[in-house]
C-alpha cells in the first residue's frame, strides 16, 4: 500500500485498482477565519482525476471542505464515490448526492470491499459525530484515527477490540481548540502536552510498527487567536517522543511527500520543513474582523431564538440553561456562596443571559433564549466574556457556529468559565445539528 500526504488530516491510499482520498481540505480558512494550513498543498482538484472514493471522518470544516468538493471537474464526479458513516441528519451524503456523487453509507463494524484485496470498515465515535476508518489492502492494516476522542486507555482497549491488530496509525498530536486566554500560556503548553501523552500512550498500546502524525498541520491565523500557536506541539517533539518511549516508527509526511508502507523513511526533510513552516508564524497576515452592526446582529439572534424554540422544548432549554448557570455560579463564586447560587439555579431553573462585551462595536449586550439580543449598558468588566461581532454572528446563523467558536478561539473570558451563559444557549443548536432533517444553511 502507498500514502500519499495530501494535507493536515488527508491523506490518499492506493492499491491496486483503488485510491481512497480521506478529508480533503486543500487550501482556505475554516471555523469562520481560525484556522488555516500550515503548509501549501501540492494536491490540486485536477488530482481527483486519479482518486475513486473519497471518505470524510466528520462535518467538520477542516475534514469535510464544501468550498474544496464544489471545485471537483462535474466529469469527474460520477466517477468518484463518497464514504460516509451511517448518520441520523445525512446532510453529508446529500450534500455530496447535490453534486453529482455516488455515495454509500457505511453502518458501524461492516467489512466493505473497495476493490480487489482493498477493504474498509468504519466505526462512529461514541456520542461524536466522528468516526475512525480501519483501511486493509495488500497485506497491511492502517487505523485513521483524525479526531476521535481516544484519550483514555479504556478508549484505546475498546478500539483496539474493534478494530484488532494495525500495521500503521494515524493520529492528530496538538491542539485543536481554545485552550485559555492569551495569558494563560502555561494552561496552552500542558493542552500540548496532554495531547502529545495522549499520542505516546496510544503507540504503546495500539502497537502499529509505524505512526503517521497528522490532523495537527495548522495554525491559528486571525489577529484574535494567533496567540494559541504558542501552544501546539511542533511534528518534531512528537516523533522524538514516540522514537524515544514507544516500540513504533514516526513517519512524517510533508505535503506532496509519498511512502510505501514497509519501506524505509527519512523524517528529516519533512521535519525540517515544518520547523521552517513554524518559524514563519510571526511574520503571516492574519484575518481580521468584520464588523457586523448590532441591528444586523439583533436580527440573526431573533432568527435563532425562533428555531431553537421551535425545535427544542421550553423545559429543555431552561434545563440546559439552568444547568450553565449552575457551573458558571460554581466558578464565579469559589467556596459555599457559589454551591448555593449553583443549587439555587437548579432548584428554580433559572436562566442567567451571556453578558457579551462586543469588541469591535465597543459596547455590551445580554443574550438569552426567551429576550434575544439586547444592548445593555453594562461596562466591559461586569461582561462574562468579550468577542467580536463576527463571531456572535457565525454563531447566530449556522447550527455550528457556537462550537466553530470554542474551537477557533476567538473570544476572551472575563473570569473562570464566563463563556458558559453564552455558549450554553449557542450550544444548544449544535445538538440540532446532528438530527435527522437538519439543513446545512445559515438561520
Amino acid at each position: 500500500m502507498k500514502l500519499e500526504f495530501v494535507n493536515h488530516a488527508s491523506l490518499v491510499f492506493r492499491d491496486g485498482e483503488v485510491a481512497l482520498l480521506c478529508d480533503p481540505w486543500l487550501d482556505g480558512t475554516a471555523f469562520n477565519d481560525g484556522w488555516a494550513l500550515l503548509a501549501p498543498s501540492v494536491f490540486t482538484p485536477a488530482d481527483f482525476e486519479h482518486v475513486t472514493h473519497i471518505w470524510f471522518s466528520h462535518e467538520h470544516p477542516d475534514h469535510f471542505s464544501p468550498h474544496n468538493l464544489a471545485q471537483v471537474d462535474e466529469s469527474l464526479r460520477p466517477g468518484i464515490t463518497v464514504l460516509f458513516h451511517e448518520s441520523d441528519d445525512r446532510k453529508i451524503i446529500r450534500h455530496c448526492e447535490g453534486l453529482g456523487f455516488p455515495t454509500r453509507e457505511l453502518a458501524r463494524g461492516e467489512r466493505v470491499e473497495l476493490g480487489p484485496d482493498f477493504h474498509v470498515q468504519c466505526s462512529r465515535w461514541d456520542h461524536t459525530d466522528d468516526s475512525w476508518l480501519l483501511i486493509e489492502a495488500g497485506g497491511t492494516r492502517v487505523l485513521n484515527l483524525n479526531d476521535c476522542m481516544v484519550n483514555s486507555s479504556e478508549d484505546i482497549a475498546r478500539v483496539k477490540a474493534e478494530a484488532g491488530a494495525v500495521d500503521v496509525l494515524l493520529t492528530q498530536f496538538s491542539i485543536a481548540a481554545w485552550d485559555g486566554n492569551v495569558e494563560e500560556e502555561e494552561r496552552r503548553r500542558a493542552g500540548g502536552q496532554l495531547q502529545l501523552d495522549r499520542t505516546v500512550r496510544q503507540c504503546r498500546a495500539l502497537e502499529p510498527r509505524w505512526v503517521v502524525p497528522f490532523a495537527s498541520f495548522v495554525w491559528f491565523c486571525h489577529e484574535e487567536n494567533h496567540f494559541m500557536n504558542s501552544g501546539a506541539v511542533p511534528v518534531d517533539e512528537v516523533a522524538a517522543a514516540v522514537a524515544h518511549d514507544t516500540d513504533t516508527q514516526p513517519v512524517v509526511l510533508y505535503p506532496g511527500d509519498s511512502w510505501e508502507v514497509g519501506h524505509e523513511h527519512r523524517n528529516a526533510e519533512a521535519i525540517d520543513r515544518y520547523l521552517a513552516e513554524y518559524k514563519t508564524l510571526p511574520t503571516r497576515e492574519l484575518c481580521t474582523v468584520k464588523t457586523v452592526p448590532l441591528a444586523g446582529l439583533q436580527e440573526m439572534a431573533e432568527r435563532y431564538r425562533a428555531r431553537l424554540n421551535g425545535a427544542v422544548s421550553p423545559l429543555r432549554l431552561r434545563v440546559r440553561m439552568a444547568r450553565m448557570n449552575a457551573a458558571y455560579q460554581r466558578q464565579a463564586h469559589p467556596g459555599l456562596l457559589g454551591h448555593l447560587r449553583a443549587a439555587l439555579a437548579l432548584a428554580f431553573l433559572t436562566p442567567r443571559p451571556g453578558r457579551v462585551w462586543i469588541t469591535d462595536l465597543g459596547h455590551a449586550a445580554l443574550f438569552d433564549l426567551r429576550r434575544g439580543l439586547t444592548a445593555t449598558g453594562l461596562s466591559r468588566e461586569q461582561c462574562d466574556v468579550t468577542l467580536a461581532s463576527d463571531s456572535l454572528a457565525y454563531a447566530f446563523r449556522f447550527l455550528w457556529g457556537g462550537s466553530s467558536l470554542q474551537i477557533n478561539g476567538r473570544f476572551h473570558e472575563l473570569h473562570p468559565e464566563g463563556r458558559l451563559p453564552l455558549f450554553g444557549a449557542l450550544w444548544m443548536a449544535d445538538g440540532m445539528n446532528r438530527q435527522a432533517g437538519a439543513e446545512a444553511r445559515p438561520l
